[in-house]
């Protein structure tokens, strides 16, 4: 625009200028503004107009013709404007009446970029249709009218939808509600979706089901998630295992244009399987266990081992662990939780007062200490640093490192020490072939029981049978009291008498069970008096408080003595070598 298409003119209306011009002129409808859309702008009702109202008047003042600001200026008496006077008539909505140019419409005074404009004013209802970028719903904006002016109509909806070549279903229900609400209320409804494609449904991947039983601790084996919650799941041989479920395709999804939607499809479980494992043979996609032991997944695979690691302690995290195969636990046994393996346990840490027993052999690689409720039991050899008030069972051999302080040993072989620093100082012990050890007792005379020469479950079927011996006898004394009752009254009747019989049986068959467990335990006795060639070694010191027992024999300790070995003689008795 040159300097020469320039002229100033005074203005009689303020028009609207700059960035909300612009904003009028993008929102117009065709060649006019609907006026329930100017509150958008914050139009006053001085920027309006009606038809012939005065706009403006050239001015021919010399120093104002070549100013190129488009912005008012203000004057004591009077506005003006640098304005483009190469506009059309016709465009422009505006019209010359003598020395003024006066409105044609009735509507919005503009100038944008130099150019007057009148933008008519429509004070009917109106609608705006528009589609969402990715195609997937339409949305509508419904205007009101102003006073009793008509609304835009349904039909009139429906039919911008489908020039815009939309060909799913339409909410017109929801339509017709809110032209009810915009009719009576005169309220807008900004950005309705009435109309929404379908997304398209991807694949599902595909999985590894758990059919273990351990639901509640992993329902679908995921490799890094099996690892992080490291269950201890136990099997047995031919148990199915797990389930590989294949990925599945997912569904079609379509735009509101009509375009199908392709879905991405699930990945492939990725799967070998691993030692002691196979392929059922009646479904491919079943996992069968080919013999008991634990579970594990590693590097993509599925395999059962026969000794599973806990990479931490037995605790509340771990919980207790029953089950077939051997285990390893890196750390320690914490109080009152149970141990139960068919196979080896292996522990890298400390025993507390926990249960722990194997159906072979038990390695502690720390000590065995507590308040007296702990136990190691196995029906193999048991290996220990050093046991402290609690209970060891084994039908097998023990292999000590350091001490055992008041602790009951009971052992069917042998007993033997792994370093020269071990010694058995208090408590009861119990080996049925022999006892290798560096010291027995302690300076301050701390009484010490070590036997050897039968099997310990022998003493343990003595003791249970006196203690049965002790019930039954508890029992005889009641029936015998109630007898005695009978026997001192003068005439018993039909139901006394009948009474007494049942209870003169009782007595015979109480004081049958209590001679049969007298001859049991005679016979055991005799057993653990059998002599044998068992002998107990001690390398070191045995101190006074020590008693050493050998079938069923026993000898004092009153003193001091060093480097002996203690057998049975020819005479039955216990000597020192």
């Amino acid at each position: 625009m040159g300097i020469s298409d320039l002229q100033t003119v005074e203005l009689y209306i303020e028009p609207i200028i700059g960035e909300l011009a612009e904003n009028i002129l993008n929102s117009k409808s065709v060649n006019k503004i609907y006026l329930t859309r100017i509150s958008e702008f914050d139009v006053n009702s001085k920027n309006m107009v009606n038809k012939s109202t005065p706009l403006f008047t050239y001015s021919f003042d010399e120093d104002n013709s070549t100013n190129e600001n488009v912005e008012i200026e203000h004057a004591p008496d009077k506005s003006l404007m640098t304005i483009n006077s190469d506009y059309s008539d016709d465009e422009s909505n505006i019209s010359q009446s003598g020395k003024d140019y006066i409105a044609s419409e009735p509507g919005l005074f503009i100038i944008h970029e130099g150019y007057p404009k009148i933008i008519p004013i429509d004070l009917d209802g109106s609608c705006d249709v528009r589609i969402s970028e990715d195609s997937m719903s339409v949305h509508v904006d419904i205007y009101p009218s102003i006073d009793n002016n008509p609304i835009t109509t349904l039909d009139d909806i429906l039919e911008k939808i489908k020039k815009l070549g939309v060909v799913t279903d339409i909410n017109q229900q929801l339509l017709t509600e809110k032209l009810y609400d915009v009719e009576q209320n005169k309220i807008k409804f900004l950005n309705l979706c009435v109309s929404e494609g379908k997304a398209a449904v991807d694949g599902l991947d595909g999985r590894l089901e758990n059919c273990t039983g351990e639901k509640e601790e992993i329902a679908n084996f995921d490799f890094g998630e099996f690892h992080k919650v490291n269950p201890v799941i136990s099997v047995k041989e031919e148990q199915l295992i797990a389930i590989i479920h294949p990925p599945t395709n997912g569904e079609k999804g379509y735009d509101i244009l009509g375009n199908d939607i392709e879905p991405k499809p699930g990945k492939i479980f990725a799967l070998r399987l691993g030692s002691n494992t196979c392929f059922s043979e009646d479904n491919g996609n079943h996992i069968i266990a080919k013999k008991d032991g634990f579970l594990d997944l590693s590097d993509t695979s599925i395999s059962i081992t026969d000794t599973f690691t806990v990479k931490g302690d037995i605790d509340f995290e771990s919980g207790n662990i029953i089950a077939k195969g051997s285990l390893k636990v890196v750390g320690d046994v914490k109080n009152e939780f149970t141990l139960s393996l068919s196979k080896d346990i292996e522990i890298g840490g400390y025993v507390g007062d926990a249960i722990v027993e194997a159906g072979q052999n038990i390695i502690v690689q720390g000590g065995f200490l507590g308040k007296g409720k702990g136990v190691l039991k196995s029906n193999g050899d048991i290996e220990v640093k050093f046991v402290e008030n609690q209970k060891v069972y084994s039908r097998g051999s023990l292999h000590l490192v350091k001490d055992t302080l008041n602790a009951k040993l009971f052992i069917k072989n042998k007993i033997s020490c792994k370093g020269n620093q071990s010694s058995i100082i208090g408590g009861h012990t119990i080996a049925g072939e022999s006892i290798e050890i560096c010291n027995l007792g302690n300076n301050i005379g701390t009484e010490t029981i070590v036997e050897v020469g039968f099997d310990y479950l022998k003493r343990d079927s003595i003791i249970n049978n006196k203690e049965k011996q002790i019930a039954l006898r508890k029992n005889l004394e009641e029936v015998d009291k109630s007898i005695l009752e009978f026997a001192k009254m003068k005439r018993l009747n039909t139901q006394s008498g009948e009474k007494v019989k049942i209870l003169a049986n009782e007595h015979k068959k109480l004081v049958a069970e209590i001679d049969s467990i007298k001859e049991q335990n005679l016979k055991i006795t005799n057993e653990i008096y059998l002599p044998t060639s068992s002998k107990i070694s001690v390398n070191g010191s045995i101190y006074p408080g020590v008693k050493i027992g050998i079938n069923g024999r026993f000898l004092t300790i009153n003193e001091v003595m060093k480097a002996k070995t203690f057998v049975l003689s020819s005479d039955d008795e216990i000597i020192a070598m």
